[in-house]
């Protein structure tokens, strides 16, 4: 089938075209779709948070493909399979043109879950040899529950494969897990769950196999949660949840679909307790020491004040001496690109280096990968490529925890971020925010930075300018990104001084990938000698800086800033605010807590879900009054007194939905 509907958008549509759609099977093409046809076996899907490119590839989008095993030796695009294809590919248009799914990322991880879900119960009925699934219509109750208990791990298997692991290889980068995959005899969904459970304890032990990464911490990482063995190897809530959601997806879809799928996981599976006796319960991102927090702040802001200008003026320089280079030693421009290491090092040898520089010691001009960095050396003398490192790694940390962005909100940051209201004379950052948008573009927003942090963004974004500009590169830097990929370590120092034409598909047009930029964060832990943690150094995830910024602006907010913190951070409410924040006892939350039950108990029709304690001390309220500013603080004396009559706190939870359960108990009964 070629055809395809109409302009290739879809929007907002009328139950008769959705009931045109279903009987002719033929559905509009979703807007996120950068190829032709829904019919391709594989799509090409904008990514979020970044704009409709004009340039379709790997790059810019994400793929999709539908040729995915379904059964040994079988694929889901194979003839044969043809009415499962048809049914999951309708139902994935389906869900989008009811706007059940509002990002295409969604749409990948349904299909995932689908296409192992098939997997699972086809490799069975191969073992038992009983024919495959054709269609969506005979997976069975069974099937489903067996997948859904293929995400558990049994202690002795664990064990078995963890000891052949360590008699077998010394790094983690060599383990062939292919072979113990076959040599197990095991089936591909539960062989997964195996597998991520070992490289998790591998990760959290990283004494017991040396690990050759691309960069090596100087220090274990302290940032890394130990693994019990006796509760991580039980699912986690969050991903049976999230699996009985995308199966529910499925279901949910069965208007679209010819052989429809039968069963409602949610229904029947609930959130997973229905079949689990014990699960990971999720948690919570790992605040970061008080101690190395400031240090890492401190050192960012030192390390952009005192070098970004200089290292701007620098890379001006060496540009310039490259091309007085190529005339010094006469190189004929058909043989520039072969002589690019000693015209490169002829430009540093004479090029002075700005004073400001001074202290890091600046000793070359091409650096090593980070694969050769030695740590003795670190802090002895850099080149310009670690220096640039240093920089990026500076700017995010800055940005993060004072935007509070999420990875997405940062990568997607364009050049142009940094603006000056009219209005006010105060200074924004515009960023996307992903959780606070249903468009696969997502909004601009702006959010208020300090005035110093306005000045160090500019200056690295004119950095990054400068970058491009010596390789023949301009832009508008409305549509470029602020941590451009020129920037990465096989860009940053990439010889053009040549008459060659240069790529139609440069590389500044796109971001830095999150990988490159947590490796510079470690990079600049270690060059800066964050503190120490009983011999190991905290190495900070992007989303810790964030956290950050959280547990900040409550305090000097005197712990009242909630619905300020809430838009700030982009959550699309309260209750996701309080789910975020859901930490220790000790948390500076809690007395956030006891204010939103005063606040709540004070609107007299306002529902507030929580145990007997709590509904007790808001109807006694009640009672008493009916006046909302007197409601209020009454409600917080009232708790005040329980709390010291029975030594209880108050403690909060998500439930379903996006509502937030309040609860009191003493700290040692947690």
């Amino acid at each position: 089938m070629s055809q395809n509907y109409a302009d290739g958008t879809s929007t907002q549509i009328s139950e008769n075209d959705l009931l045109d759609f279903l009987d002719s099977s033929i559905y509009p093409k979703p807007r996120w779709m950068m190829n032709d046809s829904i019919y391709d076996n594989e799509w090409m899907m904008a990514k979020s948070g970044f704009d409709s490119p004009t340039i379709i590839n790997s790059k810019t989008c994400n793929k999709l493909s539908f040729k995915k095993l379904i059964s040994p030796g079988e694929y889901l695009t194979d003839k044969v399979n043809e009415p499962l294809l048809t049914d999951i590919r309708n139902s994935l248009l389906y869900l989008d043109i009811t706007e059940r799914i509002t990002r295409p990322k969604r749409i990948t991880e349904i299909l995932a879950t689908a296409t192992k879900l098939i997997l699972h119960a086809n490799e069975i009925r191969h073992a038992d040899g009983k024919p495959p699934v054709r269609t969506l219509q005979l997976i069975k109750f069974d099937d489903i529950k067996d997948y859904l208990l293929s995400f558990g791990v049994d202690k002795e298997t664990f064990n078995y494969t963890l000891e052949t692991i360590i008699e077998r290889w010394d790094s983690p980068e060599k383990i062939n897990w292919n072979l113990i995959k076959f040599e197990f005899c095991t089936d591909t969904r539960k062989f997964a769950t195996l597998k991520h459970k070992i490289k998790t304890y591998l990760k959290a032990h990283n004494e017991i196999l040396s690990r050759a990464s691309h960069y090596k911490l100087e220090y274990p990482n302290a940032n890394i949660r130990k693994f019990d063995i006796d509760t991580d190897l039980c699912p986690a809530e969050n991903t049976i949840s999230n699996e009985i959601s995308k199966l529910e997806a499925l279901y949910t879809a069965r208007p679209a679909q010819k052989y429809m799928f039968q069963h409602s996981a949610i229904s029947q599976f609930s959130n997973g307790h229905a079949i689990f006796s014990k699960m990971m319960s999720s948690k919570k991102t790992q605040t970061m020491p008080v101690n190395v927090a400031l240090y890492t702040l401190s050192s960012a802001l030192n390390f952009a004040r005192a070098y970004g200008p200089s290292l701007r003026e620098y890379v001006v320089a060496l540009s310039k001496s490259e091309k007085d280079s190529i005339n010094d030693l006469n190189i004929q421009p058909s043989r520039v690109q072969r002589n690019t290491s000693e015209i490169k090092k002829y430009a540093f040898e004479n090029t002075e280096i700005p004073n400001h520089l001074e202290k890091l010691n600046i000793t070359s001009w091409e650096g090593e990968g980070f694969e050769k960095i030695e740590h003795a050396k670190l802090r002895k003398g850099l080149s310009v490529g670690a220096a640039i490192l240093l920089y990026i790694a500076s700017m995010w940390i800055l940005l993060a925890s004072f935007g509070a962005g999420r990875l997405t909100s940062l990568i997607t940051l364009k050049r142009s971020c940094f603006q000056q209201s009219p209005i006010d004379g105060l200074f924004d950052i515009v960023m996307r925010i992903p959780k606070s948008s249903e468009r696969f573009e997502l909004e601009d927003v702006h959010r208020p930075i300090p005035d110093l942090i306005y000045d160090y963004g500019l200056e690295f974004a004119s950095f990054v300018c400068e970058l491009e500009e010596r390789q023949g590169y301009f832009a508008n830097e409305d549509e470029v990104f602020l941590f451009s990929r020129i920037l990465s370590l096989h860009s940053y120092d990439a010889f053009t001084h040549s008459s060659y034409d240069r790529s139609e598909d440069p590389i500044y047009r796109y971001p830095l990938s999150g990988d490159t930029i947590y490796k510079a964060i470690c990079f600049f832990q270690d060059w800066s000698e964050s503190p120490l943690i009983d011999g190991k150094r905290w190495y900070p995830s992007n989303h810790q800086f964030r956290r950050l910024f959280a547990v900040l602006y409550f305090n000097f907010s005197d712990e009242v800033g909630l619905e300020e913190l809430s838009w700030f951070m982009g959550h699309s409410d309260l209750e996701q605010t309080f789910h975020y924040a859901e930490v220790a006892p000790t948390d500076e939350w809690i007395d956030e807590a006891e204010a939103a039950i005063a606040r709540a108990g004070a609107l007299l029709n306002k529902v507030i879900h929580g145990d007997d304690i709590v509904n007790d001390i808001v109807n006694k309220a009640r009672k008493v009054t009916s006046i909302c500013l007197v409601l209020e603080p009454l409600i917080r004396t009232m708790i005040s007194e329980h709390k010291s009559q029975t030594g209880q706190e108050v403690r909060f939870y998500k439930i379903e939905g996006k509502e937030v359960f309040f609860y009191f108990c003493k700290p040692e009964e947690e």
